[in-house]
């Protein structure tokens, strides 16, 4: 699979792009007499109405560049080959200077000398209106800005469908997910109890479908050695307690072919799912729905919070404007409008007001201790890569539930450590 060979090819290609003379990019040369800067961002919204992410950004970047007397060339990379089009892209001329990772991402370009520790470039009252400016410091330096820190993975509940089958509220704990689960396979026979996009291509699921039951059973990812410590107990029970919602039929058959959970919310086929709280908000008009922060499981109650963040290369030719570039997007003014228009997000800096729904206001005030990220740590995303696999194959019947974090651990720490 092309992730799990991610590292090796980064290294071989980023070798072929000195030799052939790529380490001087063309991207930030000048033209007309005017700086150019490459901005690579995500897609962000939905097709509901919203301004789509190309024309948002080209509109904010015209102010920057009036300012600055620059060019900014703005990339919307789709998230189904995000991470290709950046490892192709960072080897070539025409790469980012300023681009958008998750923390999945960081370490082999922190590892290839790709990134730059822009910390210099922040003074300390900058630094102090970041409200989550740590957050980008991996692997020994401040490699990124946190520019979404948020979109927590939420347990969702169509009332409607808990009604019927005499739950008056959202499931807090496993425990309760089971009994609700069985009460509504019992006396709603024609919706699935639970729904996991265990059809999804990208292992981006596992934030939604494992990642906090591991989390809340007390499991730990890595050791701060970086050892990979997923085969314990701990992992093992979260595996077992998702791979029995399968074999009770509270998951139904049908996801493993599911790729969009929302859709199966939205559709009223399904009672409950994990999914983001910015994809919760696009069942309004469709279900009446309420949600839980977190699920309790045995070790306590854990859920996944994206902590994404802009970065610079090191091949950006002008690295001064590209921090300004960086300061520019995550402002109060942009980020304001950004969460307004495109993607409903909390505030990343003291200075901008939350405008997002009611309904999440106190989600980072009253839980930010129970909010995890994933680490950053070598072979990270083809780690995951393989255990997404290891546990699809588990949930079609052709792998056993007690086989799945060892082999993985064993790829790891053959192949990839």
């Amino acid at each position: 699979m092309k992730k799990r060979i991610l590292a090796a090819f980064m290294a071989a290609a980023m070798v072929v792009g000195m030799v052939s003379g790529c380490g001087s990019s063309k991207s930030s040369s000048k033209s007309s007499g005017k700086t150019s800067l490459n901005l690579w961002m995500p897609a962000f919204a939905d097709a509901d109405g919203k301004v789509t992410d190309k024309d948002f950004w080209t509109e904010k970047m015209k102010k920057f560049e009036k300012d600055n007397n620059c060019n900014v060339k703005v990339t919307i990379v789709p998230w189904d080959n995000y991470e290709e089009k950046y490892l192709t892209g960072t080897t070539s001329d025409n790469g980012p200077d300023v681009g958008y990772m998750y923390k999945e991402m960081l370490y082999d370009y922190i590892d290839m000398g790709a990134l730059v520790n822009i910390d210099k470039y922040f003074t300390k009252k900058e630094k102090s209106n970041y409200i989550y400016y740590k957050q980008g410091y991996n692997d020994g330096g401040q490699y990124g800005l946190p520019v979404v820190v948020g979109n927590p993975r939420i347990l969702v509940a169509n009332m409607d469908i808990l009604k019927q089958a005499g739950i008056d509220k959202v499931p807090s704990t496993w425990d309760e997910l089971t009994a609700a689960c069985k009460a509504v396979k019992e006396k709603v026979p024609n919706v699935a109890p639970f729904i996991q996009d265990w059809g999804n291509p990208h292992y981006g699921s596992l934030n939604e479908i494992f990642w906090p039951y591991f989390w809340s059973a007390g499991g730990q990812i890595v050791d701060k050695k970086g050892n990979l410590t997923i085969n314990s107990s701990a992992g093992q029970k979260a595996v077992d307690y998702i791979y029995n919602l399968k074999q009770n039929g509270y998951l139904p058959d049908s996801c493993t072919s599911n790729d969009d959970t929302k859709e199966t919310m939205k559709n009223g086929e399904a009672a409950m799912a994990i999914i983001a709280s910015s994809n919760a908000l696009d069942l309004d008009g469709n279900i009446n729905w309420d949600f839980q922060p977190v699920l309790k499981g045995p070790a306590g109650a854990k859920t996944f919070v994206a902590a994404d963040s802009l970065v610079m290369f090191d091949k950006c030719e002008n690295k001064d404007l590209a921090a300004k570039l960086m300061k520019y997007i995550t402002s109060a003014d942009v980020m304001s409008d950004f969460h307004k228009k495109v993607s409903e997000q909390p505030p990343i800096t003291k200075d901008e007001t939350y405008t997002g729904d009611k309904r999440f206001e106190n989600l980072f005030s009253d839980y930010a201790d129970n909010f995890e990220t994933l680490p950053v740590f070598k072979g990270s995303t083809s780690m995951y890569d393989s255990l997404f696999k290891n546990m699809q194959s588990m949930m079609l019947g052709d792998m056993k539930s007690s086989e799945v974090l060892k082999q993985t651990t064993d790829y790891y720490d053959s192949n990839l450590k």
